[in-house]
């Protein structure tokens, strides 16, 4: 039986092949997740019926959302932390639900080769926080807590 070496003890060989293993798992993961998370919007727009023009015109849609939708996000902890004393659950999800619509408001308005419909906005937005809500455990008992 051969006993285990550190990972500093082995050769630069054996070292190349393990980082080189690692580094491709890691990227398969990631466009993974990347291919799923497209595959969905692109499902999820035929079904609310939204146009859009090229599947460049989808990704950067997704990443616009994501970005602007950061800087919604952190508005919203704010206006949260100031009025989360006296404010119930459904004022909280009231209020990210209104944030993130405006974030994919101005996405969509920004983006000229994606074309949402009003409600399709509100639906899509309502999706957002619902899985943002079910992936965060945390968020639901703090504000349950607070």
């Amino acid at each position: 039986m051969s006993k285990k070496k550190p990972f500093n003890e082995l050769d630069s060989k054996t070292k190349l092949m393990v980082i080189t293993s690692l580094t491709f798992l890691v990227l398969l993961g990631l466009f993974f997740l990347l291919g799923v998370f497209f595959l969905g919007m692109v499902g999820l727009f035929q079904l609310l019926g939204v146009d859009y023009e090229s599947n460049r015109s989808l990704v950067w849609f997704g990443m616009m959302v994501f970005a602007i939708g950061f800087i919604f996000e952190a508005l919203a902890k704010l206006i949260k932390a100031v009025k989360v004393k006296r404010a119930g659950l459904q004022f909280i999800i009231g209020i990210d639900l209104l944030f993130t619509w405006v974030s994919v408001y101005i996405v969509d308005e920004l983006i000229a080769g994606v074309t949402m419909h009003f409600w399709s906005q509100w639906i899509f937005a309502l999706l957002l926080v619902a899985v943002d809500y079910a992936f965060d455990d945390r968020k639901i008992r703090k504000e349950k807590l607070a």
